[in-house]
């Protein structure tokens, strides 16, 4: 009787350490499989900062006066790579103090703005995409301009949210959704 409960102390000693090795074993191939080093914070905040300025000129460029209402912030999420939302005004709102605007140099007004934004975001992240050190190569940029408004009596159809995003490894196509 005491020679089966040895069998069974050394069974179970030897058992432990066959799945330990097993565990070992895949523990280190995951490594190897998963180990994708994660960026340094120096350069995440160096490229999510060059992303951000390079928005907020082009956008600023493109609508003059008080149309940015919220600078471009932005964020690295991981597996996925940089995002970057600002909010705009494409038209400053009528007043009985501003100028009076017919309601269709109100939408010629914020169509043109709006497709020239659309351009200058799109040029950027064609420029910025490819040179980004912080995002691996599947990964994306995005960029989220959220809309106010301002006339909706006169721009019925105005979105209140576009968003630009296009992958690393293929810079030259940017996808435009527009809600």
């Amino acid at each position: 009787m005491g020679q089966l409960f040895n069998y069974w102390h050394n069974a179970r000693h030897h058992g432990i350490d066959a799945m330990g090795r097993i565990l070992l074993l895949a523990f280190l191939v995951s490594g190897i499989v998963y180990g994708q080093s994660q960026p340094s914070s120096e350069k995440i905040k160096k490229d999510v900062y060059s992303v951000q300025s390079a928005v907020d000129d082009a956008v600023g460029a493109a609508i003059p006066g008080w149309g940015v209402l919220q600078k471009a912030r932005g964020a690295y999420l991981e597996g996925y790579g940089i995002v970057v939302t600002m909010e705009v005004a494409l038209d400053s709102p009528l007043t009985p103090f501003s100028g009076q605007k017919t309601p269709e140099e109100v939408r010629v007004t914020a169509t043109q703005r709006r497709k020239e934004v659309e351009e200058k975001v799109t040029n950027i992240l064609k420029q910025k995409a490819p040179a980004l050190e912080s995002i691996a190569p599947a990964e994306s940029v995005a960029i989220i301009l959220n809309i106010l408004n301002t006339n909706p009596a006169y721009v019925h159809d105005l979105p209140s949210q576009i968003i630009l995003s296009v992958k690393k490894q293929d810079a030259a196509h940017v996808t435009v959704r527009v809600y």
